[in-house]
Formats: structure tokens, sequence, C-alpha cells
């Protein structure tokens, strides 16, 4: 049989020179060079695992040494040992006590007096393989979590069935005004009008038949001092402690919205005022350019002239008004009411 020719650093936690050398046997005949390191002690084992400069694959332990043994030894070599897995090796058969071990995080519990080589390597390279698994599933656990609290925006995990919170970030507690542990009694229903609950049933029903990767709804939210907020909701599938649920995203555009209307008010203003002006404009345009023409009449006296200069610089000075009045109310409007909603 071909030996496995990765390359394997152990560390063999064995007091007993006789089974040391037995398991080292079993280990050369599995795989081709396997990197052992052995220690017969607790304390021992702790330097070396507290060594950053020594990194292990797999740990094996015999539960019984000289300074620690039972289930003490597993609970702080469980502490020391962090992502590397540990296989208990043991000559004891106690059902009882190999349950309750790897309920502990041991990754597997093997009994010396049925151990064999293929035995050995079996669990060496299954737990080393599921240990990479369970590493990266709790890394992007924890990726999950940090992009979850360190959210800007309001951010919540809630039960489909139930509809209540499983999870909440720290801008929502700041945002909504309810503390963590109100949050965890609440149901989404609690930050939505009750006149809108209806509408919501009829949502949340559709969500459960069709279960879409992505929604986007704006909704109506209730703060815990009674401020209604408009929101825009970003809603996504998520499994959550073994549940149906939805992982909600909340921008407050309440504000966004106001100035949005307050720009659509100053623009209906202004349209009012550019065709209540144009036509007050007319007048005294028009006048203007019937005077003129009759300037250019060629058999105009002088002193009519004068007369109709006169009346171009009164409407010339009228035009200048009602352009001045024009430009002062465009300004109130840019000014005041723009600027409330800000």
């Amino acid at each position: 049989m071909e030996k496995d020719k990765k390359k394997y650093r152990i560390l063999l936690v064995e007091d007993n020179l006789g089974d040391y050398v037995l398991v080292e046997e079993y280990l050369d005949d599995m795989i081709s060079d396997p990197q052992i390191y052995r220690t017969e002690n607790f304390k021992e084992t702790k330097e070396v695992l507290t060594d950053t400069q020594k990194v292990f694959d797999v740990i094996l332990l015999d539960i019984t040494l000289p300074d620690k043994s039972g289930e003490q030894l597993i609970s702080e070599m469980m502490d020391i040992a962090v992502h590397v897995p540990v296989i208990v090796l043991t000559g004891y058969s106690d059902a009882k006590f190999a349950i309750k071990s790897l309920n502990m995080g041991v990754a597997d519990y093997l009994l010396k007096d049925e151990l064999n080589p293929p035995i050995l390597h079996k669990s060496i390279v299954y737990n080393i393989e599921r240990n990479k698994t369970i590493v990266r599933l709790q890394e992007s656990e924890q990726r999950y979590a940090d992009l979850f609290q360190l959210s800007p925006q309001p951010m919540w995990v809630f039960d489909m069935e139930t509809l209540v919170f499983l999870n909440v970030n720290q801008a929502a507690i700041q945002h909504y005004g309810y503390s963590l542990e109100e949050f965890m009694q609440m149901t989404i229903m609690n930050i939505r009008p009750v006149e809108e609950w209806s509408f919501t049933e009829k949502i949340l029903n559709s969500i459960r038949i069709e279960n879409p990767s992505h929604l986007k709804y704006i909704l109506n939210h209730i703060k815990k001092d009674g401020t209604k907020i408009r929101v825009e909701v970003l809603s996504n599938p998520i499994e959550f402690q073994g549940r149906k649920c939805r992982i909600i995203l909340a921008n407050d555009i309440t504000s966004k919205l106001k100035y949005l209307e307050a720009i659509e008010t100053q623009n209906e203003k202004l349209r009012d005022i550019a065709w209540v002006q144009s036509h007050i404009l007319r007048a005294p345009l028009s006048r203007m350019m019937g005077i003129i023409e009759m300037i250019k009449r060629e058999d105009i006296e002088l002193s009519e002239i004068k007369e109709y200069l006169g009346h171009i610089i009164n409407s010339a000075y009228e035009l200048d008004e009602i352009i001045k009045d024009v430009v002062d109310k465009a300004q109130q409007i840019n000014f005041q009411d723009v600027s409330k909603q800000n």
C-alpha cells in the first residue's frame, strides 16, 4: 500500500514510552514522513502549544498524564489547543466519558486496545479536514458578525414564522431607541404602524411562499418615541440558529424624501412666479416696443421724440423693478424653503 505523502505535524502527548513507540510505528506505516513532536505531561504540552513557533495539524492526547488527567485535562487542553483538533487515545473504555469528551470539543475518542495503523490514519486525516471546514465556517460567521455589527445602517434578523427579532445591530438600537433586551422581546410588527399590519401580513405571506432572494420595499416604521419614519428596506433570506429567517438592512430616507418634497415645492413656486411675472413683464415691454416703432416714423417731431423717450425710460424702470421682484422671490424660495429641510 502506498503511504500518505502529505506532511503531517503531529503533537503526541504520551508519558508511556511503550505506547509512544507503538503509535509512532502506526504513523510510520501509513505516512511517508510524519513529523512527530512528543510531550510527556500537561505542563510541557502547554509550553509547546503556547509557543508560536510550533504549529501542529493534530494533537494525539493520552488522557492520563502525571500532572493532570480525565475531564480536567480535556477541559484545559481545549482552551490551549485553539483550532487544532484533539484526538484522545485511552486504554479505558467508558462510553459516558467518551460522549462527554466529544461534547467538550474533542475531535475523536480512540481506544488503544483497538488501535491499528488504518484506524489511526483515518481519524487523523478525517479530523484535520473536518477541522479546516469548521475553521472556515467560524471565520465566515465572524466576518458576517463583523459586517453586521459594524454596519452604520440599522440591520436585524427576524424569524419568518414567529416574526421575532433574533439579532439586532448597534445601529438599529441607536436609531430606533430600543435596547437589545427590548428588541429581543419584540416582533417586527412592533415597529410597524398598527394600521399597516394587514399590508405587512400580505407581504410576509408572499415571502413565505416565494422566498425571493432580494427584496426592496419603502415602508413606514415607528421608533420607540413614536416618531414615524420612512424606510427603504432591503431583505434577503438567511438561515440563523437553525431557523428560516430574513436579514434586513433599513435605510431611513425620511429626510431625503422631505428634501425632495421641498425641492418639488420650490420648483412649483418658481413655475408660478415665472408664469405670473412673465405676464407682468409683457406690459412694459410691449409699451417700449410700441413707442420705439412710433419713434421710427419719419414725420415725428423732436418734442414728440423726447416725450416718447420719457415713456421708454419709465417703462424701463418699471421693467427693472419687476425683474428685481422676481429675483427677490426666487432667492427667498432658495434660502428659506429648502434650507428648512436640511
